[in-house]
């Protein structure tokens, strides 16, 4: 139910509607639902974190610094 409001809002954008056109009663999960699919934030799927438990174990996110970009120097 509430993933088919998701998809009324993403649709409403879309089809070029404005944001106010949400039919649900302020304050209710279903007009929260449909601002989610209106702006998207439920479609970015690349922004979003895996959940740790899903994350196999010793994975690490190699940063810019770990990458031997000129985060620091071995002394010779």
């Amino acid at each position: 139910m509430i993933m088919d409001v998701i998809k009324l809002g993403a649709r409403a954008r879309t089809l070029g509607r404005p944001r106010d056109a949400c039919p649900y009663p302020s304050e209710s999960r279903e007009r929260r639902a449909w601002y989610e699919g209106y702006d998207g934030s439920s479609l970015e799927f690349g922004a979003r974190l895996p959940h740790p438990a899903a994350t196999p174990r010793g994975t690490a996110r190699v940063t810019d610094g770990a990458a031997g970009t000129g985060a620091a120097s071995i002394p010779a």
